[in-house]
Formats: structure tokens, C-alpha cells, sequence
């Protein structure tokens, strides 16, 4: 016997478990999941993360679009991706598994302080990788969050170049942010 996703017991080889395995310590469940999504492909790919750990361990996920008063960054394509990702969430999981949080502010502010009064288990977060001058210029939401939030936190690249999303290695079909892609 071995241990298995999320800390349950295997009598199955190990070829006969797909993807990637996620192992809790004793004691820890997931229960609740925060996915910050801005509709960017990082954000819906982190989106489809959470969704697939919602479905392996019964989780239940919310989904927070933070807006910011940016002219630059703020868009009508950005809200219709977001409700467009959201529905395919809630299609998938069911309404009572996935809600939708509205906020207005700094992200990496309002995530983080989501967060702790949520009580989440888990944040899934999208994040471009950015590195070098480029980073530097932009900041990283991502790494602000990781080093303040109250919780573990999943970061997630965007698809593509090869990628194979988690959950087309852990159930065989494709993410959300890819569907959208290939539309």
C-alpha cells in the first residue's frame, strides 16, 4: 500500500494513477480554494487548476475578479472573459461549488486580504513569469501574494510552447483557458 493523492491509501501500481499527485499533510484537507482571475490565459489556466484539484478532493472554489482604476489594463473583452470562464466553472462544478466575488483595488491587496478573511485552504493563482527589467518595471502580483498570503499558494504559467495543462495529464481533456483559445 502506498500513499496517494491527497494523502489517501493506494493498493494500484503506480502507473495506474494519472498526473500529477498533490499530497497533504496528515490532518489538512482542502476544503476551499481562491482563484484570482483578470481573464488573461495565466489567470483561466490557474482557473482550470482549481477546478480540477475541486473536483479530485470536493473543494469548493471561488472565483475573485479584482477590479483596478486603470484605463490601460481594464477592458469590456476582459469582463466578458472573465463571465465566459466563470459560467464554464459553474457549468462544470455547479453553483454551490463555485461562486463569483466581485472587488475593486489594489490585486495583490485585495487577494491577500480575501484571503485571510476567507479562511481559504489554497490560492491558485495565475502568473506570466516574467523575470529580469521587465518584472521589475511591472512588479508581480504573483510573488507579492506568495510571500503574504495566509495560505499555500499554487502559481500557475500560462499554456502553450508544449505545455500540457494539469488537467489534460490528470483527466484526459482540455483546460478551460484552452478551449478558450481555440475557439
Amino acid at each position: 500500500m502506498r500513499r496517494g493523492l491527497l494523502g489517501e491509501s493506494r493498493t494500484e501500481p503506480a502507473a495506474a494513477v494519472r498526473g500529477p499527485r498533490i499530497a497533504l499533510t496528515q490532518g489538512m484537507s482542502l476544503e476551499s480554494i481562491l482563484v484570482p482571475i483578470d481573464g488573461s490565459s495565466p489567470s483561466l489556466a490557474a482557473l482550470e487548476h482549481a477546478l480540477v484539484l475541486a473536483e479530485d478532493t470536493g473543494a469548493t472554489v471561488d472565483v475573485l475578479h479584482v477590479a483596478i482604476d486603470d484605463e490601460l489594463t481594464t477592458s469590456e473583452s476582459t469582463g466578458a472573459d472573465v463571465d465566459a470562464a466563470v459560467a464554464r466553472a459553474v457549468d462544470r462544478l455547479g453553483r454551490p461549488r463555485v461562486n463569483r466575488l466581485e472587488s475593486a483595488g489594489d490585486p495583490q491587496t485585495v487577494i491577500i486580504e480575501t484571503a485571510r478573511a476567507g479562511g481559504y485552504d489554497m490560492i491558485v493563482l495565475g502568473t506570466h513569469g516574467r523575470i529580469g527589467r521587465l518584472h521589475e518595471l511591472l512588479g508581480s502580483v504573483a510573488e507579492g501574494v506568495v510571500r503574504n498570503a495566509p495560505c499555500p499558494v499554487l502559481t500557475v504559467r500560462d499554456v502553450g510552447g508544449g505545455y500540457q495543462s494539469f488537467a489534460e495529464r490528470r483527466h484526459g481533456r482540455p483546460s478551460i483557458s484552452e478551449q478558450a483559445t481555440h475557439r
